[in-house]
């Protein structure tokens, strides 16, 4: 039997289709179910409904990571199986055992999943964490001399522009989930244990 991998898929509930993001994140959604992948995703419209009808048009299985404690909403009718959280940390748990996250263009909402994710990577054998968008370029840029980091913490995440690609994202996200397979992905191999006084 075929171990099922898992990618979520970050994204704002609010961009309208005709939005060229809206059309991206539907490439890419029907690229990573082509790929193998399910994907999952938090189970609405926007990026999330985006990206899950991309996968349910070439016959890939959907994800819908919802939120019970949001009454009256429904999923997009691409999830093919829906799964309710509590809530929003409820459904971070269950994003942080994906695969592989991939954070599309979004709002606050996506700043957080991203930010929990990311500072996941820091502190535990977290999945790989891939950001895609000219606004994560600059985020990360942001983080990078404003932020108290160091280059340990830049580079446990890999951030591909605007305008890449879709087999270009799906060919960044098998190398990812590859590294980690194996043992000792570079930010596990590399980090030591930090004395209380690194930390």
């Amino acid at each position: 039997m075929t171990e099922q991998r898992i990618v979520g898929v970050y994204g704002s509930a609010r961009l309208p289709s005709s939005d060229p993001r809206w059309i991206a994140a539907f490439n890419l959604g029907a690229a990573l179910a082509e790929a193998g992948f399910t994907v999952a995703t938090g189970g609405y419209e926007g990026i999330m409904g985006a990206a899950s009808r991309g996968a349910r048009s070439t016959g890939g299985e959907v994800l819908g990571y919802t939120v019970t404690a949001w009454d009256g909403l429904p999923a997009n009718e691409a999830v093919t199986e829906r799964i309710d959280s509590a809530d929003l940390f409820d459904r971070l748990r269950l994003f942080s055992r994906a695969d592989l996250l991939i954070g599309l263009d979004g709002g606050i909402g996506t700043l957080a999943e991203i930010a929990v994710a990311w500072n996941l990577l820091q502190v535990s054998d977290a999945r790989p964490l891939l950001l895609v968008g000219d606004a994560w370029v600059e985020l990360v840029d942001l983080v990078r001399r404003r932020l108290v980091v160091g280059p340990d913490d830049l580079s446990i995440i890999r951030v591909l522009p605007s305008g890449t690609a879709p087999g270009a994202i799906v060919a960044e996200a098998r190398q990812l989930m590859t590294a980690r397979r194996t043992s000792g992905a570079p930010w596990e191999a590399s980090r030591h244990t930090a004395a209380p006084s690194e930390r």
